[in-house]
């Protein structure tokens, strides 16, 4: 994989090198490694650090990795997790199961796993890492202890591209990345490890395109111009949440909508895509 030690060598090590949530993953280690911690649920972004945290933090102990977008029902691993959960202690360390991207699980699954927080308490920790904490029942937010994580600002995406690249990407491109990130520091990381490695300059033509749908949104009416920018996205390879976020940034109606764009039984991303156009253009009008 590109992003292996091979090809990213100064991606972190440790709790402290991780960018953003500095002290939200100091606090948080610091009460896992001393085996004081409850249930949690992990909340944040994409690409905000949440698994590396949790990869570094939990090294040396027995852990079981879910990821739930592909067993949202746990049919074929529950016997898995319900032997593991019931095994005693490594020495004086709790066992955990992540379950990452846990906002995909079912109401179901979730009652099942319930149980499992209340049985296996003396030996296991369950640790529910998800981006959106409204699918995760009450039933597991009130027998956890709620975390949440934020998106890395501009500065520090901008920061941590050039000390890993060893300053070595041009403006142009940390300007790009940073741009289209917004945030998600492993979608840049991982763009700039396409860049570096295997000279993928395809960033700079997104931003091109993009710059051109932004340029002509003002001259035409929002459908028509949506209509535009999809067929546009689409024969270019960009994908429209893409688009979302350079023409409107953090804007909260974008950011609910990519909260919701791959949830599974949702509507389809292209209607996701004209709802939330026309949801921040009505927003625009009435805020004049």
């Amino acid at each position: 994989m590109i992003d292996s030690p091979k090809w990213d060598p100064l991606s972190p090590k440790r709790i402290e090198d991780i960018v953003g949530n500095s002290d939200l993953w100091r606090e948080l280690a610091a009460t896992i490694r001393g085996n004081k911690s409850t249930n949690l649920v992990l909340i944040g972004p994409p690409g905000c650090g949440k698994s590396l945290f949790l990869r570094l933090a939990l090294s040396g102990f027995l852990t079981l990795v879910i990821d739930c977008t592909a067993n949202f029902g746990l049919r074929d691993v529950r016997d898995n997790i319900r032997h593991f959960a019931r095994g005693g202690r490594d020495g004086a360390n709790l066992r955990w199961i992540i379950f990452e991207h846990a906002d995909s699980l079912t109401a179901d699954t979730q009652a099942y796993l319930r149980r499992m927080l209340e049985t296996t308490h003396n030996t296991t920790r369950i640790c529910f890492e998800c981006n959106d904490a409204g699918a995760i029942t009450e039933p597991i937010i009130s027998r956890c202890t709620l975390k949440y994580a934020y998106a890395p600002d501009d500065l520090e995406v901008r920061y941590e591209l050039r000390r890993r690249f060893n300053f070595g990407l041009s403006d142009e491109i940390v300007d790009a990345l940073c741009k289209l990130s917004m945030g998600n520091l492993r979608t840049a990381m991982l763009r700039a490890l396409a860049v570096r490695h295997l000279n993928n300059y395809q960033i700079l033509e997104d931003m091109k395109v993009l710059k051109s749908l932004k340029s002509k949104k003002g001259e035409i009416d929002l459908l028509s111009w949506a209509l535009e920018a999809e067929n546009t996205c689409r024969n270019n390879g960009i994908d429209l949440r893409m688009l979302l976020l350079f023409i409107w940034g953090r804007n909260p109606i974008v950011t609910q909508t990519l909260t919701e764009w791959s949830r599974l039984g949702g509507i389809s991303c292209r209607a996701q895509f004209f709802s939330c156009v026309n949801s921040v253009g009505s927003s625009a009008e009435k805020s004049f």
